[in-house]
């Protein structure tokens, strides 16, 4: 009986709705288009399409995880996606260096992201938003305010982060998937990642058990940065060229990924894997749209819902759950619960399920 309780809260509406609504959602576009909608062309043309999505909200993800939001990723896309076109199509430096140049870029951003967050201490939602309007500004000052483009942008650059494929399956899906399993293991099972949790989890009681708080913080931004870069990386391998500007529509896409993950699994907690679910499933839905020939404006109204119901629906089963009656409780709460300071010694900061 036991296990069957568990496996009945495993499934429930609470811990995977994100599934039962890609279900529904799959279910919906295969009854209303008349071409076959539920093939491994559609999960093809999905995975593809949105990997990128995914990326752009892995960026995210690791600031929001240490209770920053990095509201720069629009900016820092479009920057480096700019900067690595003109460097492989203006330069002779091979790939490897403009990778490492332009990941660079990517850190610096999140270094402007610490200046301004964790030195200045100015609300990250306003110092990051400041940050992407200088990238953004940056990104038309590199490029000319002119779409770059080369020859070699489509080449062994291309084949590298874009065109590489395995049964058609593009290679930014592996990059996004190596990711997630990182992420996803180093914050739930390392240290450092726990220590990164408690910090988003309350950042006073964190402090006080003895963690670091603004180096956690830093790191997170600083990893965020160069993840964003790797986003931009693969948005100019894609295309085979960059524009100014051409990072900006990635920004709402990740953090409804992000905020939609996170009511999955265990709820209330930032989910590498979570967040990739929601992203798919956004996109499932998108696509879906487009090929019924939808106005263009109702992708953005399904990934709002989506949105809004997933969340609220969480919240509503938080609040009628047993032991949980009442207010619905904060995004974060504490619980006792042992997690590994920096200097190796348990606190008392988790995130509950």
């Amino acid at each position: 009986m036991e296990s069957l309780a568990r496996l009945r809260q495993n499934l429930s509406f609470q811990r995977i709705g994100i599934v039962y609504v890609w279900i529904v959602v799959i279910v919906v576009f295969a009854i209303l288009k008349s071409n076959p909608f539920f093939t491994i062309g559609t999960v093809r043309a999905v995975l593809n399409d949105y990997s990128l999505a995914g990326l752009a909200a892995m960026a995210v993800l690791i600031p929001m995880a240490s209770g920053t939001i990095d509201a720069s990723i629009g900016g820092n896309i479009s920057l480096t996606s700019v900067v690595a076109a003109e460097l492989l199509g203006s330069t002779h430096l091979p790939i490897a260096i403009v990778v490492i140049l332009t990941l660079a870029v990517g850190a610096a951003i999140g270094l402007a992201n610490i200046i301004v967050v964790v030195v200045l201490k100015i609300p990250s939602i306003i110092g990051t938003l400041a940050i992407w309007l200088i990238a953004d500004a940056l990104s038309v000052a590199v490029s000319g305010n002119q779409i770059v483009s080369s020859t070699k942008l489509s080449g062994t650059f291309g084949s590298y982060f874009a065109l590489s494929n395995w049964n058609e399956f593009e290679i930014p899906i592996f990059f996004l998937i190596i990711l997630a399993t990182i992420i996803g293991v180093v914050l739930t099972q390392t240290p450092g990642g726990r220590n990164t949790t408690a910090v988003g989890l309350n950042l006073e009681v964190a402090r006080n058990t003895g963690i670091h708080v603004r180096a956690v913080q830093a790191r997170a931004l600083i990893i965020g940065g160069m993840l964003g870069a790797l986003a931009g990386l693969v948005l100019t391998a894609q295309v085979a060229s960059a524009s100014p500007g051409s990072g900006d529509g990635y920004l709402l896409p990740a953090f409804a990924a992000v905020f939609l993950g996170a009511t999955q699994f265990r709820l209330k907690r930032f989910s590498a894997w979570g967040t990739v679910l929601a992203v798919f499933m956004l996109g499932t839905g998108q696509y879906g749209l487009q090929l019924s020939g939808a106005p263009q404006w109702t992708p953005n109204i399904f990934q709002g819902l989506a949105l809004i119901a997933a969340i609220g629906l969480s919240q509503i089963l938080v609040t009628k759950s047993p032991g949980r009656k009442g207010n619905v409780r904060k995004f974060f709460s504490i619980r006792k619960e042992p997690v590994l300071s920096e200097q190796g010694a348990e606190s008392s900061v988790s995130i509950t399920s």
